[in-house]
């Protein structure tokens, strides 16, 4: 009997205000020998019945909960856009402590280092500035930006993730991550590169940063392209992980 070969997962973890379905445009591209799983997050989607959790941490306890026992034995990557960079992380220092099989590559878009504090404080804003703020963050339609009845349905949730970016406390691990991390930022959105750069402290290999045209959103401009970094990311990776256990040394990018 010919043996199934096993698709290398890709575990998507949404941004501020996102569902399942945020990374939809993305996952069109996802090769064939990859998975893409866009992670449903509590008080959304097929989950909005439950109570939205304004906790980066009480979040990433929940994502945890739903991989944990489908990631031993397999390969996967674990990719993040903005809020989702933050629940990427301490993702993975659930599964590290754990003691589970850990990603091959951590993909993360569109925000500093988790040890940058988050500046912005748009969750306590009146409606019209917060919607300003959103606005010029770009990301949602403008169907959604010029109607009402929409705008009522999306700001609970958005209200709710800001407030857990901007609550976020950083807890570093004891070591840095031994998993190769691969990070883009938009070349026009709010991210600085030095912050950007702070990523470097999370990982013992050599971080792989580069940034591409476009705002905060940048992801959508050229999805083809992100996936096929993602991709790459993983081939990268499994490379710098054979150099390793030959040599007992960590290798750069």
């Amino acid at each position: 009997m010919e043996s199934v070969e096993k698709k290398v997962k890709i575990f998507a973890i949404p941004f501020a205000g996102g569902s399942k379905y945020s990374y939809r445009v993305l996952h069109d591209f996802v090769p064939s020998h990859f998975s893409w799983e866009t992670i449903e997050l509590p008080g959304r989607g097929a989950r909005i019945h439950e109570n939205l959790l304004m906790n980066i941490n009480k979040t990433a306890d929940d994502v945890f909960n739903q991989i944990r026992h489908r990631i031993n034995g397999e390969e996967y990557i674990i990719y993040g856009h903005s809020m989702g960079t933050l629940l990427g992380y301490e993702l993975t220092k659930r599964i590290l402590k754990a003691g589970l099989n850990p990603p091959v590559s951590l993909f993360f878009t569109g925000r500093g280092a988790p040890g940058v504090i988050e500046e912005m404080k748009i969750s306590c804003l009146g409606r019209e500035a917060f919607w300003k703020e959103i606005k010029d963050l770009g990301g949602l339609p403008e169907e959604i930006l010029e109607n009402e009845e929409m705008k009522d349905f999306f700001e609970p949730f958005l209200r709710a993730d800001f407030k857990a970016v901007e609550e976020y406390e950083y807890q570093p691990m004891e070591k840095p991550f031994p998993i190769p991390l691969f990070v883009r930022i938009g070349s026009d959105e709010l991210v600085y590169w030095r912050d950007a750069l702070k990523w470097q402290n999370e990982t013992q290999y050599k971080l792989n940063l580069k940034a591409l045209p476009g705002d905060h959103f940048f992801i959508f401009q050229y999805p083809e392209y992100i996936i096929m970094q993602i991709v790459e990311s993983y081939t990268l990776a499994k490379g710098l992980h054979k150099k390793v256990l030959e040599t007992d040394d960590f290798q750069t990018i």
